[in-house]
């Protein structure tokens, strides 16, 4: 390997590079493959004063028009399994496929990401946003988290309470954003029980008629998903587009008292499902140009072609607004903004 350090390209295209797949133009773009380019691209920034925006799969973000400074697409790969008699120690790099990583650790037998199956992005933004699903939280098979310091310029790995892991959120995302450009993922696997407790994901393995395991398990919300949930690759998205919303039992009780909703504790508030309010305020399937919400889920804002960023966000603050107009919740949007227009 030579030392030179990856090439930067100007005024360059990201439409193929969110997954929304609206478009953005970057003033500076390097793509970097392990963490000495990183560094030297990092470094090069700082050096010349330009901003850096980090981008792994583009999968919870919006675009705007343009993003100036330079955006560093992090492209690393590299998986290394340490298998013992008790599970794994699975190390990733931040730029492989989570949902490749998640087949390849059930290829070998190793439960624990079953739940987590076909969520795209990569497996550097899987710690940002405490990816979840189906009872499942990343946050529970997390070792460690290796990153570069932007503030020293040194790696480092943060072992998972220093990442201050919550619901959709991290030190990574809220609380320090920009400081730590996360270079890769350790796992502990094959230890954690089988999380079978959500109503879809039982009727789905009875519909299968398999029983439990963690293939099976992973071929449910892999189902699951397909049926409820639109391919990126056809049609722009970037998942859901709202958080649940946490409510005391006094907001709890009103909210009740205008619609039938669940709820489940969580600590002391109750986490009530976003798409429930979504679709009772009659967004689902809506649809303003080429923006707008997926008839088969809620939450899903999409992009029919040629929406751009901002009409996406545009639509996205009229739910919001109505959401809280009928019900008087506030959601809180869960994919990042990038850019400006």
């Amino acid at each position: 390997m030579g030392n030179a350090s990856p090439r930067v390209r100007r005024d360059v295209s990201l439409r193929e590079a969110n997954s929304f797949r609206v478009e953005s133009i970057a003033e500076q773009y390097v793509e970097v493959h392990n963490e000495r380019e990183l560094l030297d691209a990092l470094v090069q920034a700082r050096r010349e004063s330009v901003p850096v925006t980090l981008l792994g799969g583009g999968t919870n973000v919006v675009m705007l028009g343009r993003i100036d400074g330079r955006v560093i697409r992090i492209a690393s790969r590299g998986v290394v399994f340490d298998e013992d008699d008790g599970g794994a120690r699975v190390t990733a790099a931040g730029g492989e496929n989570w949902h490749e990583l998640v087949l390849a650790c059930l290829d070998r037998g190793l439960s624990g990401l079953e739940n987590l199956a076909l969520i795209p992005g990569t497996v550097g933004a899987a710690p940002m946003q405490n990816i979840g699903a189906y009872g499942v939280e990343l946050s529970s098979l997390v070792i460690g988290v290796a990153a570069i310091d932007t503030r020293d310029m040194q790696p480092t790995v943060l072992e998972a309470p220093a990442c201050a892991f919550r619901y959709r959120d991290s030190v990574f995302k809220s609380d320090e954003p920009n400081r730590y450009a996360i270079t890769g993922l350790v796992l502990r696997l094959g230890e954690r029980p089988l999380e079978t407790g959500y109503r879809d994901v039982r009727e789905e393995l009875g519909v299968m008629g398999r029983g439990d395991s963690p293939q099976s398990v992973a071929e449910a919300v892999i189902r699951i998903r397909r049926r409820k949930l639109p391919d990126p690759q056809e049609t722009g998205n970037a998942g859901s587009t709202f958080k649940n919303p946490s409510l005391s039992r006094v907001r709890l009780d009103r909210l009740r008292g205008r619609l039938d909703i669940d709820a489940y504790e969580a600590g002391d508030h109750y986490k009530v499902p976003a798409a429930r309010l979504v679709e009772a305020a009659g967004w689902k399937g809506y649809r303003s140009g080429d923006a707008g919400v997926w008839p088969r889920h809620a939450l899903v804002l999409v992009n029919y072609g040629r929406a751009t960023g901002r009409q996406v966000l545009d639509l996205a603050q009229r739910i919001r607004d109505d959401i809280a107009h009928k019900f008087e919740v506030e959601l809180e949007r869960e994919p990042q903004v990038l850019g400006h227009d």
